[in-house]
């Protein structure tokens, strides 16, 4: 991944999937405005939800120890 220097980070307005071709394609509009399209495969999002599920998980057994 870039450079922390070279990131921008920006807070999730909407998004939306498609699969187009032999690719995924989700487009993310964020508070500011912008839009963003992004283009992954099958595996690439495999692995994101994968890292997601991980996160939620341990969320939800942090909020069920308190």
């Amino acid at each position: 991944m870039a450079d922390k220097a070279d990131v921008t980070t920006y807070t999730v307005k909407q998004a939306l999937a498609a699969k187009v071709g032999d690719h995924i394609e989700i487009a993310v509009e964020t508070q500011d405005g912008t839009t963003l399209k992004l283009k992954a495969t099958a595996d690439q999002l495999d692995a994101l939800v994968g890292d997601l599920e991980t996160i939620l998980d341990a969320e939800e057994a942090e909020g069920e120890a308190a």
